[in-house]
């Protein structure tokens, strides 16, 4: 009997603990970036382009039957 009294509100109270850190966390998000400003995670590799320069020529051929 005393468990039907104690539990519903350790659930209460650990519900309402998770909704403010959410909202603590949204709100952090949201002054770390201003509105509008772009932010960028990765940036690939760029090509070496010195590999395409020891390929050598391309030349044009036609085939003959």
């Amino acid at each position: 009997m005393l468990i039907r009294l104690i539990l519903p509100m350790l659930f209460n109270n650990l519900t309402s603990k998770m909704q403010s850190q959410a909202s603590g966390q949204q709100q952090q998000q949201r002054r770390s970036k201003p509105e509008g400003s772009i932010s960028i995670d990765y940036m690939p590799p760029k090509p070496d382009q010195s590999k395409t320069d020891k390929l050598g020529d391309f030349v044009d051929y036609e085939e003959i039957k």
